[in-house]
């Protein structure tokens, strides 16, 4: 195994050449940074390594170790190699109450290993609880959610962050929009307390998706729309081709459209290149300005000067400072999100950076 700084990048390239090839390959990542201190020792690492070595053997298996200590193995699908592994590991991690590591697949899962990427990249972030805490989200549970959201009032879920532009030459912050976004894991415990939408990627796709199509609703009501100003929505790529977004759109007329700011996520783009490229020259057509929100770990793996958006939206990480290099040029194009300290505004505008949203420039942040 290598470097881990250098697995994880690894890792998000080989990633984003999955999902861009419609790769398909099973995948295996071990928490182990969520495991006690003496679990994750030399002796522990030393069984695990050897558990996983038999995937190194064919020519397409590959393991990465992350910088936090968690290890990811992919592999062909169905390989018995990746099975002998698990079991292996079952053995090994017998007595734990919960198994520190879950199967995942490519290319639909794509977007829950890059958040471990960045996850890993992040020095100090507590480790997540073990996933089996939560049942997942089943197709049993949908037609439940379905009506209760369809009751709900989803005012009490919307967050709204202004984006604040920092003048060279001083003075107070100067609001450049205001972003919107539903706040979806308290939606979703709110509708089905006990949960965990994240296990269930497609279906939380589907029950986001039709949140977001009952916002667009309410909001492309006549003449709400034209009412709204600067603002900025963070929308699913699969929305923007409902009836819902396109009578918003025709609502809010070129004008409008003009003032927005559309958001759209780097997992959405990587899941499906072709459609992100179409709905974003769709929207680019109508007049909508466009930021991608980027985990900054893929910032090598996605050169920004090939994305075709206004703005790419960084959020604020320790890590960020080592991955400057791969900043786009134009350091106006850049968003710095998640600003909470002083430090993160303050190594951002040393870089260039002059757009930034965070609580300490909130209104009481």
């Amino acid at each position: 195994m290598s470097a881990p700084g250098g697995d994880a990048l690894a890792l998000a390239h080989y990633l984003r050449e999955a999902v861009a090839a419609g790769l398909v390959r099973e995948a295996l990542h071990l928490r182990l940074s969520g495991l006690d201190a003496g679990l994750r020792r030399g002796h522990h690492r030393r069984l695990v390594r050897e558990a996983l070595e038999p995937l190194l053997r064919p020519t397409r298996g590959r393991v990465f170790e992350l910088p936090n200590g968690d290890i990811i193995a992919v592999a062909p699908p169905e390989g018995r190699h990746l099975r002998g592994a698990e079991e292996e590991l079952g053995i090994l991690f017998a007595a734990e109450e919960l198994r520190p590591f879950a199967r995942r697949r490519l290319p639909e899962e794509a977007a829950a290993l890059l958040a471990a990427v960045e996850e890993s990249l992040s020095p100090g972030t507590p480790a997540p609880a073990a996933e089996a805490e939560r049942p997942p989200l089943s197709a049993g549970d949908l037609p439940a959610m379905e009506r209760s959201l369809g009751q709900a009032s989803l005012a009490r879920f919307l967050v709204r962050r202004p984006v604040c532009r920092l003048a060279p030459e001083g003075g107070g912050p100067d609001t450049a929009w205001e972003e919107w976004e539903l706040r979806w894991t308290e939606l979703c415990a709110a509708l089905l307390p006990g949960v965990d939408p994240a296990l269930s990627p497609a279906l939380s796709r589907r029950l986001r998706r039709l949140a977001e199509r009952r916002l667009l609703a309410e909001l492309g009501r006549p003449g709400d729309a034209r009412r709204l100003g600067q603002e900025g929505f963070r929308l699913a790529l699969e929305t923007l081709a409902e009836p819902e977004f396109l009578r918003f759109d025709a609502a809010l007329g070129p004008q409008g459209r003009g003032r927005m700011v559309l958001t759209l996520d780097a997992a959405d783009a990587l899941h499906d290149p072709a459609g992100f490229a179409f709905a974003r020259d769709f929207c680019r057509l109508r007049g909508w300005r466009l930021a991608l929100d980027l985990p900054p770990a893929l910032l090598p793996a996605l050169p920004p000067g090939g994305l075709g958006v206004d703005w790419l939206r960084l959020g604020w990480s320790p890590a960020l400072p080592a991955l400057a290099g791969a900043l786009p040029a134009d350091r106006g194009t850049v968003v710095l999100g998640g600003v909470d300290r002083a430090a993160a505004i303050g190594w951002g505008w040393e870089a260039g950076i002059r757009l930034f949203e965070g609580r300490l420039l909130r209104p009481g942040g």
